[in-house]
């Protein structure tokens, strides 16, 4: 994507001493990052510590920041409650690889929040906790197929590396959308466990359920498609979809690592009254610590007593179960939904409001903490209509122009979402629309 000239030489003239530093660890690191995602041009900044609701760059560059290691700090960075947990827990043992009382305490905590859910077990991340979701359920209904949204993201196991941003000329049909592989080294084998289906389209899934009755065994959503901005489901396309998975005999998944705890307190499971029978979670339920978890249906969840294989040395460790209970006994309460919700309202209202005074086209998702800007007057409700009407390049600029200013607006990308934290105050919202008001005459006249 090319970047307006001036923004660019901005930010290359402001993270000289980053480039330095990315262009060292990419000789020891394939790309420079951690996760590919994480690579962007013409360099990313390189971080140098983090606080609050700052990032601090290796170039002493401030940002205000609204990605919050994408969407898994919604209690912000260093959180003190969190922080001093965690060093209470280090003179107390770090890793039991046997049965501990945090395995307890923290499945109670997440079992209050979400009412569907029976029994927990506990992962390392977003990606263990949908793998071994899918993996249960196929184990429980005893049918090997997985039923996937086109343009659903669900981490970088191969079943799900399938379809999730597929390229226009690839699309298939839009009632039967095709299957592309979109990863080297995942077998082609693999597409044939694995159908695809498009969000907001009841019908068209149900006939692909009916076409392939008594083969498919799990159906796995986003509630809020989050790999296309915020794409939130028609009024009755959960609730139809639940029952859909009741008629044809499939766990119905929901992949709340997105918006589990962001959304509600009890995520979409909550917010939208819709009841799956798998619920997998990680990000921001643990602080900015490596934790994930999938529970539901006590019927299902059993099925990994009786051969649904879930391993892992760190799994439901000590450190990252203290940042868990910590959380959500202690950080996430309802004074700070209340907060952060009308802080996303305030947000949200802002942007609306210095478009219309700018000219610029364009409006505001937003589901309380998680919210994005379409520069289009026309709405997105699935994949293809994102592909159709979102100016990826735009949008790049838009962020690169905040990023100069010093505001982080969300991840990387125009397919992501800004998450805003416990530790944002009223302040950093006029902060983050101060810039976006300082160069919307530009992207008005750019338009």
């Amino acid at each position: 994507m090319e970047i307006w000239d001036d923004l660019e030489s901005t930010y290359i003239n402001r993270t000289a001493t980053s480039k330095e530093r990315y262009d060292e660890i990419q000789s020891h690191v394939p790309a420079g990052v951690a996760s590919t995602y994480r690579a962007w041009d013409p360099h990313p900044f390189v971080v140098d510590r983090a606080e609050g609701v700052h990032l601090h760059d290796v170039d002493d560059n401030s940002y205000l920041d609204f990605d919050m290691n994408n969407g898994a700090g919604m209690v912000g960075h260093t959180h003190p409650a969190v922080t001093e947990a965690i060093k209470s827990q280090l003179d107390n043992g770090t890793l039991f690889t046997h049965p501990h009382n945090l395995l307890a305490e923290a499945a109670k905590e997440l079992k209050k929040r979400w009412d569907p859910v029976d029994l927990v077990r506990f992962t390392n991340s977003g990606t263990e906790s949908t793998m071994h979701a899918i993996r249960t359920a196929r184990a429980y209904t005893g049918k090997d197929k997985l039923l996937k949204i086109e343009g659903s993201y669900h981490g970088v196991h191969d079943a799900v590396l399938i379809s999730k941003s597929t390229p226009k000329g690839k699309l298939g049909h839009p009632e039967r959308p095709a299957k592309v592989i979109e990863s080297d080294g995942v077998p082609e084998a693999i597409a044939d466990t694995v159908e695809i289906a498009p969000w907001n389209d009841l019908d068209a899934i149900e006939e692909i359920m009916r076409n392939h009755v008594n083969e498919i065994g799990a159906l796995i959503v986003e509630p809020i498609v989050m790999n296309v901005g915020v794409t939130q489901p028609y009024k009755e396309f959960l609730q139809g979809l639940r029952e859909l998975c009741d008629e044809y005999g499939i766990v119905y998944i929901f992949d709340e690592v997105k918006t589990g705890v962001k959304v509600a307190p009890g995520g979409a499971t909550e917010y939208y009254d819709v009841e799956p029978d798998l619920v997998a979670m990680a990000k921001s339920i643990g602080g900015n610590y490596p934790v994930g978890a999938f529970g539901g249906r006590e019927e299902v969840m059993r099925t990994i007593e009786n051969g649904a294989a879930h391993f892992g040395t760190y799994n439901g460790n000590p450190l990252v179960l203290r940042a868990v209970t910590t959380v959500l006994r202690d950080v996430l309460t309802d004074d700070a939904y209340q907060h952060v919700n009308d802080l996303g309202e305030k947000l949200a209202a802002g942007y609306e409001e210095i478009m219309t005074d700018a000219g610029i086209t364009g409006h505001v998702k937003n589901v309380n903490s998680q919210g994005i800007v379409h520069f289009t007057d026309e709405r997105v409700n699935n994949y293809r209509e994102y592909l159709e009407h979102i100016d990826e390049e735009f949008h790049e600029n838009y962020w690169f122009a905040m990023l100069n200013q010093g505001v982080l607006p969300h991840p990387h990308h125009a397919s992501q979402q800004w998450t805003i934290s416990v530790q944002h105050e009223e302040e950093h919202i006029d902060e983050h629309l101060e810039a976006f008001k300082n160069i919307a005459p530009r992207l008005a006249e750019q338009q």
